[in-house]
């Protein structure tokens, strides 16, 4: 069963990217008329300190809000292979499902935000933002040793 991120899920991502990325730059303004207007030297220093620090930001910014659609990677769950493989760009990684150590399941108000997986051969993986999250939690608990699945109220960003 393959799984997708949500397009809410994108756009919601990209939204705050964007608003970050215009906040970033109203300060960088404010700071370039506080560099002209000041007659201080300290004023003028502290104004040319901020841009430095900001402007590093923005070319980063630029970079996610245009690839921002193509960075989220396709979830595949193999049942009869028993295996778990995860897709972006072309690239393939490919995870046995009996190398699962355990699972957390985050919800808010009963509805299912994320899935935290331990495995043996990478640390831990996160899906949030997928579409029919419930249903790939179903799944995983089939795979995933007793007493390692925790449903966790409190939710860990």
């Amino acid at each position: 069963m393959n799984f997708h991120v949500s397009e809410k899920y994108k756009s919601s991502g990209k939204r705050k990217t964007i608003l970050a990325a215009l906040l970033v730059i109203s300060i960088i303004a404010g700071a370039g008329w506080m560099f002209i207007a000041s007659d201080s030297l300290y004023h003028k220093i502290l104004a040319a300190i901020i841009t430095l620090l900001l402007i590093k930001h923005l070319p980063g910014a630029y970079r996610i809000i245009k690839n921002h659609d193509s960075s989220y990677p396709t979830v595949s769950i193999i049942e009869p292979e028993s295996k778990i493989e995860i897709s972006h760009k072309g690239a393939v990684v490919s995870i046995p499902l009996s190398d699962i150590e355990s699972l957390r399941i985050q919800s808010i108000k009963g509805n299912i935000k994320s899935l935290l997986l331990t495995t043996k051969s990478f640390s831990n993986l996160r899906f949030e933002g997928y579409e029919n999250l419930a249903e790939m939690a179903e799944l995983l608990r089939k795979y995933t040793p007793a007493g390692k699945i925790k449903n966790a109220t409190w939710y860990h960003r």
